[in-house]
């Protein structure tokens, strides 16, 4: 039992000490834990700092407030400094529905009579009555408009705000602004916000390549507030946004709006599957004005699906023949062209495939200035042989061909020299298998105009900061010298006869008042989808790659179309010359190249073609560089306005009303003097919604009508085709109560027509005797025939 007794003791000892170990570990556990709680919060009271966070600036960050400062994008202007694309205010709609918002205002401030907001909202914005009580009707707390109710102007702002609707309110936005729609398109490009991020950034062109420099760098505004929300003083601080540089391109407005205008004639007479115009200057390389067709509008994005590509740098074609200038040059540099040596035309076998001159028979025995009139394909060849075929890749290669200018614009495309086989080189030869940019054919064209030293063409003239240094500066660059100056010389001498030579081949080129130079253009189109070429009725490529004045070169135009859908066989008769002629024309006289005539150069006469059949009378008023409207489906003009005399600018359009049934032109683009004109023609009561020129019209373009039918037409006071600074000087004194003189004009053959009815009618009253009439006819036909020689006298001398 002792034992027993002993062991209990020693068991009770031992449990004990295990007790107070385990307390003395507990109480280290928490004294521990105690001092690094203490070492923690003395370590973040001392240095402020915990897990790399400043505790001072988290805990002010609770009561500061940053503002992000959006910086104004840079405008894109021609380079005369008039604005082709800037940032503008607009406004968003919304409408506040929730009455609760109201609950503390005396004033309502959510919508409270919805119908009665949707009928006066429908009246300034794109949207229906119905429409818009649908949308106020949600059970939300606000609700927008969708595209109708975004980008208004400051105009609709205001006439909504005058309405004092309650509930209604708006949001301020910035938006990218194209003033003169489609304009310059596919190089101006466009911006457009990003949904998620409210910014602007270029999408295409222009807007895309310089975007860095369009966007600038945003700002920011800091405060601290209290509690209580109130600015504490001294806490605000600001890092101003720097605005976006301005991009100046080397475009001049008026001579772009030559340029679309004469696209439009051509999609007017043409209806083409593709179409370019590019107008550059000479001695620089500057690209004065370009675009094509399709083209889209940038403020609205019309037409924008239709081609996305840039022509001039991105698109590749077989360029026809002129892309023979450039063998020829090289034939010249060789000595192995002789104007007056002749050579066996018609057609050249190339290993088992016959390859013909255009005409497919040829012209016999012929000079070689004279098969370079006539664009024959077999003279180019027989150069090409004679050159050798290496050295006349070398050629191609030194005028820039198969390789891209290096000009500032994304995705330029290099073109290729077909060279792999003796039929792709032999076909090269004039413009088949090789192909080519417009940049490239403008480019090897100025060394032929510039004593051979080749020219890069260039977009941009120069990139400035807000503060007005300059970022970046175009500038004219030399950028090889493919062929002597001696060559170059005589290369222009052959352009020269193309159009003014014994051949006349591109006699419909030629221009009033100025020489003219270059090189017709007839290609194949590859079928894409097919494999080979195009098939159908004249499916040909038609261009003309040209200069003047022709001694002294200011201005390089190329146009080209491809595949005319209307007027086909006319297309391939005269190529691109109906638009050609107008964009050169009208750019050296707005450049007052070579002459020193006023302004009024710009005006014409109207010719008289009444009583003349439709189609000559047509030329007639072509001829004079004016635009003849032929109303009704007749043979014969029986009436004309203006009437002949009438000095009118070039472009302006002369109506001429036929003998056969009337239907409705296209009115687009026309003014009110243009519809009533066609209203005093036809008797057709025309109604005027709005002022300025015609955007829409109630009654479809081919619709038969007849005296007494009723048209209305909605019209704009944009009108881009009469921006042009070429026009300034004569359209005030032209068009000067214009309307009053038109209607007075019709009044006056009313009262002539009264007077004539009226004298013949006095004819039938009695007469005096027999003897008296005779003796007084005779006396009136002696004053007759006096007055009529002083009036042949007169008008003589006018004459001379």
């Amino acid at each position: 039992m002792l034992v027993n007794q002993i062991k209990s003791f020693f068991y009770l000892m031992s449990k004990i000490k295990k007790n107070k170990i385990g307390a003395v570990l507990l109480i280290f556990f928490f004294g521990l834990l105690f001092f690094l709680l203490i070492f923690r919060y003395s370590f973040v009271m001392i240095t402020g700092h915990s897990s790399g966070q400043d505790l001072a600036l988290k805990a002010s960050e609770k009561y500061v407030r940053n503002i992000i400062d959006k910086p104004e994008r840079g405008k894109i202007l021609d380079r005369n400094g008039e604005v082709l694309a800037e940032d503008v205010n607009s406004y968003k709609l919304v409408a506040v529905l929730d009455k609760r918002i109201s609950q503390k205002n005396r004033t309502p401030i959510h919508v409270v009579d919805k119908k009665d907001t949707a009928k006066k909202l429908s009246k300034i914005i794109d949207m229906s009555e119905d429409d818009i009580y649908k949308r106020l009707k949600s059970k939300v707390f606000q609700v927008e408009f969708g595209k109708a109710g975004k980008d208004l102007t400051f105009q609709q702002k205001k006439a909504i705000e005058a309405l004092k609707l309650p509930g209604i309110t708006f949001f301020e936005e910035k938006k990218r602004f194209y003033p003169n729609g489609n304009f310059a398109s596919h190089l101006i490009g466009y911006a457009e916000k990003n949904p998620d991020t409210n910014e602007i950034h270029g999408m295409l062109g222009a807007e895309k390549i310089f975007d860095s420099y369009l966007s600038g760098k945003p700002g920011k505004s800091s405060f601290k507030q209290d509690i209580w929300q109130y600015i504490l003083p001294n806490s605000s601080n600001t890092i101003p946004a720097v605005n976006g540089d301005n991009v100046k391109l080397t475009l001049d407005k008026n001579i772009q709006i030559f340029v679309e205008d004469a696209l439009d004639q051509m999609v007017a007479r043409y209806e083409p599957k593709d179409l370019f115009a590019t107008v550059v200057d000479a001695k620089t390389g500057e690209i004065l004005g370009y675009s094509q067709r399709p083209t889209f509008n940038p403020e609205t994005r019309e037409g924008f699906g239709s081609k996305w590509q840039n022509d001039f740098y991105q698109n590749t074609y077989e360029p026809g023949s002129t892309f023979k200038t450039f063998g020829l040059a090289a034939a010249i540099e060789e000595n192995k062209f002789d104007p007056k040596k002749k050579y066996q035309s018609g057609e050249r076998d190339i290993n088992g495939i016959t390859i013909y001159d255009w005409n497919k028979t040829g012209w016999g025995e012929i000079t070689e200035n004279k098969g370079f009139q006539l664009s024959s394909n077999v003279l180019m060849m027989k150069l090409q042989d004679e050159v050798g075929l290496n050295k006349m890749k070398s050629y191609y290669q030194k005028f820039g061909f198969g390789k891209p200018t290096g000009a500032i614009f994304d995705g330029e495309a290099s073109g290729h020299i077909s060279w792999g086989d003796p039929l792709s080189q032999k076909v090269s030869a004039f413009g088949q298998s090789t192909t080519v940019t417009p940049a490239q054919m403008i480019q090897a064209e100025s060394a032929i105009i510039n004593e051979g030293e080749m020219l890069k063409p260039y977009y941009v003239k120069d990139i400035t900061s807000p503060n007005k240094s300059v970022v970046y500066k175009g500038e004219k660059e030399v950028v090889g010298k493919p062929v002597s100056k001696s060559t170059a010389k005589k290369t222009m001498k052959q352009l020269y006869d193309v159009v003014y030579g014994s051949e006349q081949h591109a006699y419909s080129y030629r221009i009033k008042d100025y020489k003219i130079a270059g090189k017709t253009g007839t290609a194949q189109v590859p079928d894409t989808k097919n494999g080979g070429y195009v098939k159908g009725y004249q499916p040909y490529m038609v261009s003309f790659i040209g200069y003047a004045p022709a001694n002294n070169p200011k201005v390089i135009v190329y146009m080209a179309m491809s595949l005319a859908q209307k007027n086909a066989g006319e297309a391939y008769d005269i190529g691109v010359s109906k638009g050609y002629k107008p964009l050169m024309e009208n750019t050296l006289k707005y450049l007052d190249v070579g002459t020193k005539k006023s302004k009024a150069s710009y005006t014409e006469n109207v010719p008289d073609v009444e009583k003349m059949n439709a189609q000559k009378a047509e030329t007639e008023v072509e001829a004079t560089n004016l635009k003849p409207v032929v109303i009704g489906n007749g043979t014969k003009v029986i009436a004309q306005l203006p009437k002949q005399g009438t000095p009118l600018l070039h472009g302006d359009r002369v109506l001429l009303l036929t003998d056969g049934n009337q239907t409705v032109p296209d009115f687009t683009g026309w003014s009110k003097r243009d519809l009533l004109m066609y209203e005093a023609l036809t008797r057709v009561d025309i109604q005027f919604d709005g002022n300025g020129y015609v955007k829409k019209q109630n009654v479809n373009v081919g619709t038969a009508v007849k005296a007494g039918d009723k048209i209305i037409v909605s019209m704009d006071s944009l009108d881009p085709l009469k921006q042009s600074a070429a026009y300034d000087n004569v359209v005030d004194a032209l068009r000067k109560d214009e309307e009053n003189a038109l209607k007075k004009q019709i009044q006056e053959e009313k009262d002539k027509a009264l007077k004539e009815k009226e004298r013949q009618s006095s004819s039938n009253k009695d007469s005096k005797s027999k003897d008296t009439q005779t003796k007084d006819t005779s006396s009136t036909e002696e004053k007759t025939t006096e007055t009529s020689k002083k009036k042949t006298e007169t008008t003589n001398g006018k004459e001379n």
